[in-house]
C-alpha cells in the first residue's frame, strides 16, 4: 500500500490524467483565445515543451509572469485569463515528464508529504470542492459561456481555479524541494523579484502617463496592470504584500555591487508604488512585515543560512564595508522617498482625515455581509463560492449593481441571428455614485472631436451616456462625451451618430503614452438599452473598434464601474472566507496558514534560508486581509496558496 502512494500504479495513471487533462484544457483556452488564437496555441506548445524539458522551471517562470499575463480589457473575458494558460501548460509538462520518467525507468521515488499536511492540505480542498458545488447550486446549476460575469455559476470556477491549480503543484512542489530544495528556493524568489519589477514598472509608466510622478494631490491611485479592479477590489494591495519581502532577498542575494545597485533601484520603486496605491492597509501590510523578516533574519544567525541559500559568494560580500555604507544609504533614501510622498500632496493626508467615516461604512458593509447567510447551513458551509457579488446585489439594503452588461442573440424569420449588448443603469438608486459601462480600449486616439454611430433600442425611456476618456482604468484624463435621452421606438432599432463633447487628447508624452477607452452605459435608475454596430468616427484611416456588431462575442470589450464598488467585495478575506465558504472553510483556512507560521517563526523550518521572507509574506496578506478581500482575485490567491504550499513543504523538509 504504501508502494502505491510513493509513486508505483495508482499514481502513474493519475499523472497521466493530470498530464492530459492539462494538455486538453489549455489547448481549448489558447484556441477561443478571442484575439489571438493561432499565437496562443503555439505559444502554449512550446511552453509545454520547455516544462516538460526542464519540469523545475515553472517556480520561476510562474511568480515571474503572474502579474503579466491578463489581458482582460482586451479580450473581454472575466472567468478565464492568460495565466490559466501558463498554468496549465506548466502541469501538462511537468507532470508529461513524470509519467516519461516512470515509462523509462528513470524516475525516483515521489516524496510523501507528513500526514498532518496532506490531511489539511486534503481537507482544505475538499471543502473548496463543497463550496464550489454550492456556488453552481445557488447560481440555479452550471451553465457554459466563454464571456460569463460575476452572477453567472462560472464566476464560482473563477474563484476557485486558483485553489485548484495550487493543490495541483503540490506534488510538484514536493519533488522539487525534495530533491533540490536550494535550487527551489531561488527559482521561486527570482521569479517574485521578476513579477515585483514588471509591476513597478508598470506603476512607473501609468503615473507618468497620467497624474504625473510627482503629483501626490490628485486623487489617483495606481492599479498596475491588475485588470480585475475594474470593480474595485485589492488586486495590487494583496500582490505588493506578498511579494515585497523579497525585495530584501534580491539585496542580500546580489554577489556584485551592480546586482545590490539593481536591488537597490527596485526597493526604491517599490516602495513608491506601495505609497501611490495610497491605501492605509498597504503600508501596514507592508511595513509590519518588514519587521518581522529583520527580526526573523537577525534570529536565524543569518551568515550560516545566506551562505546555504546564496553559495559561496556570500564569505566575499558580507554585510560590512561597502554594502553596510551603502543599504545605510539606502535607509535614507526610502525615509526621505515617505516623506516626499506622503508630505509632498494633500490626497493621503485627505485620506487619513476620513479614517474614522472609512472605518464606519466598512464596519456596515460587514454587517451586511454576515446578514446574507441564512440559517445553520450557510454558517457552517458557506453561501458558495463566488456568490457574495450576486447575493449582496439582492438582498443588501442599497447593495445593488450599478449596472449590468448582457450579450443577447435574437433571429427574426427567415433573417439570420442578431448579436447585441444590453446595458443596463442601476435598478433603483440614480448612479450610484458612479456608472457602470461597457467599454473598449482604443489604441492610437486622434485629436479630433469624435463621432459614434451606433444602433440603439429601448423599451422605455433611457439615459444614455457615451464618454471617450483618456483612461488606463478607473480614473479619467481628458474626455468628450454626450448625454441623450433615448424614447421608446416601436421595438425598433433606431441608428444615431452622436458627436461628442469636450477638448481634444493630449496623448500623453512619448515615454508615457496615454491609453483611451470609449464607454457606452445607461444612467437612469432602471434603465435600460440594446446596442449593436457601434463605431467611432474621428479622422482614423480604418474602424478603431474591434467587433462593433458583436458578432464575436464580448471580444473586445469589458464592462467597468467606477466609484462604487460595493457589491462586488466584503473588503476582509476572512469575512469572505466565512461568507462564501463557511465556518469549516475558514477555520480550516486558519489552521492551514497557523500551521505553516508556526513551523516558519518558531518552529524546526525556522533555520531554513526561505523562512523569514515567506513568513513575512503570508504576514503581510493576513494584514491586507483585515481591510481588503483577496480570494476573488484569482492571480493573487494562487500566489498566496503556492507561498503557502512551498511554506509547509519547506517545514516537513527541516523536520
Amino acid at each position: 500500500m504504501k508502494y502505491l502512494f510513493r509513486g508505483g500504479p495508482l499514481k502513474h495513471p493519475l499523472w497521466l490524467l493530470v498530464a492530459l487533462g492539462s494538455l486538453c484544457a489549455g489547448a481549448a483556452l489558447a484556441w477561443h483565445h478571442p484575439l489571438w488564437p493561432m499565437s496562443v496555441l503555439a505559444a502554449f506548445s512550446i511552453w509545454c515543451l520547455i516544462a516538460a524539458w526542464r519540469p523545475g522551471l515553472w517556480l520561476f517562470v510562474l511568480p515571474a509572469l503572474l502579474p503579466l499575463l491578463n489581458f482582460s480589457s482586451w479580450t473581454g473575458w472575466l472567468v478565464f485569463e492568460e495565466f490559466d494558460i501558463l498554468l496549465l501548460g506548466a502541469l501538462a509538462g511537468a507532470y508529461g515528464r513524470l509519467v516519461w520518467s516512470v515509462r523509462t525507468g528513470s524516475a525516483s521515488e515521489m516524496p510523501l508529504a507528513s500526514w498532518r499536511t496532506m490531511a489539511v492540505l486534503g481537507l482544505f480542498g475538499i471543502t473548496g470542492l463543497l463550496a464550489l458545488w454550492r456556488g453552481f447550486i445557488d447560481a440555479g446549476g452550471f451553465s457554459f459561456n466563454w464571456f460569463a460575469g460575476y452572477t453567472d455559476a462560472l464566476n464560482s470556477l473563477r474563484v476557485f481555479k486558483s485553489l485548484g491549480f495550487a493543490l495541483l503543484f503540490v506534488p510538484l512542489l514536493q519533488r522539487e524541494l525534495k530533491h533540490s530544495g536550494q535550487l527551489a528556493g531561488q527559482r521561486l524568489a527570482g521569479g517574485m523579484v521578476v513579477g515585483l519589477t514588471v509591476v513597478t514598472l508598470a506603476v512607473l509608466w501609468e503615473r507618468a502617463a497620467f497624474p504625473s510622478l510627482l503629483d501626490f494631490s490628485t486623487p489617483y491611485r495606481t492599479v498596475a496592470l491588475f485588470w480585475e479592479m475594474h470593480v474595485g477590489g485589492a488586486a495590487i494591495d494583496g500582490y505588493l504584500a506578498l511579494a515585497t519581502p523579497f525585495v530584501v532577498w534580491a539585496l542580500f542575494a546580489a554577489q556584485r555591487p551592480l546586482l545590490w545597485i539593481a536591488a537597490a533601484a527596485l526597493a526604491l520603486l517599490t516602495a513608491y508604488a506601495c505609497l501611490t496605491t495610497f491605501s492605509r492597509g498597504v503600508y501596514l501590510a507592508v511595513a509590519a512585515p518588514l519587521l518581522l523578516l529583520g527580526w526573523l533574519l537577525w534570529a536565524q544567525k543569518t551568515d550560516f543560512n545566506a551562505r546555504a541559500f546564496f553559495g559561496p559568494a556570500w564569505r566575499r560580500y558580507r554585510p560590512e564595508g561597502w554594502r553596510a555604507r551603502a543599504s545605510a544609504v539606502l535607509m535614507l533614501a526610502l525615509v526621505a522617498e515617505v516623506a516626499a510622498v506622503l508630505g509632498g500632496g494633500s490626497f493621503m493626508m485627505d485620506r487619513l482625515a476620513s479614517a474614522d467615516r472609512d472605518f464606519g461604512s466598512r464596519v456596515e458593509h460587514w454587517r451586511r455581509g454576515l446578514d446574507l447567510l441564512d440559517g445553520p447551513t450557510d454558517w457552517l458551509l458557506g453561501k458558495g463560492l463566488g456568490r457574495l457579488p450576486a447575493n449582496y446585489a439582492v438582498h443588501g439594503p442599497q447593495g445593488e449593481f450599478s449596472g449590468e452588461v448582457t450579450l443577447r442573440e435574437e433571429q427574426e424569420p427567415s433573417e439570420a441571428a442578431n448579436v447585441f449588448v444590453t446595458v443596463r443603469g442601476p435598478p433603483t438608486l440614480k448612479r450610484l455614485g458612479g456608472q457602470y459601462a461597457l467599454t473598449q480600449c482604443v489604441v492610437n486616439v486622434s485629436k479630433a472631436v469624435h463621432r459614434v454611430s451606433l444602433d440603439v433600442r429601448v423599451q422605455h425611456t433611457a439615459d444614455v451616456y457615451l464618454e471617450l476618456c483618456e483612461r488606463h482604468l478607473l480614473y479619467d484624463g481628458r474626455c468628450q462625451v454626450v448625454l441623450i435621452r433615448v424614447l421608446p421606438g416601436k421595438n425598433e432599432w433606431q441608428n444615431m451618430v452622436l458627436p461628442l463633447h469636450g477638448p481634444t487628447f493630449a496623448g500623453g508624452r512619448w515615454h508615457a503614452p496615454r491609453l483611451s477607452m470609449l464607454s457606452l452605459s445607461v444612467v437612469n435608475a432602471g434603465g435600460a438599452a440594446d446596442f449593436d454596430n457601434v463605431s467611432l468616427m474621428g479622422g482614423y484611416p480604418a474602424q478603431p473598434l474591434d467587433n462593433g456588431d458583436f458578432a464575436g462575442g464580448m471580444a473586445h470589450w469589458f464592462p467597468l464601474a467606477q466609484s462604487y464598488f460595493v457589491p462586488w467585495h466584503i473588503d476582509n478575506l476572512f469575512l469572505e472566507l466565512l461568507i462564501e465558504r463557511g465556518l469549516v472553510g475558514l477555520l480550516l483556512s486558519a489552521a492551514l496558514v497557523a500551521y505553516a507560521l508556526w513551523h516558519l517563526v518558531f518552529g524546526r523550518a525556522r533555520a531554513s534560508a526561505q523562512a523569514p521572507y515567506l513568513a513575512a509574506s503570508l504576514s503581510g496578506a493576513l494584514l491586507v486581509g483585515l481591510v481588503s478581500s483577496l480570494m476573488d482575485v484569482p492571480r493573487v490567491a494562487f500566489l498566496l496558496f503556492l507561498l503557502l504550499s512551498f511554506s509547509l513543504q519547506a517545514a516537513q523538509e527541516l523536520e
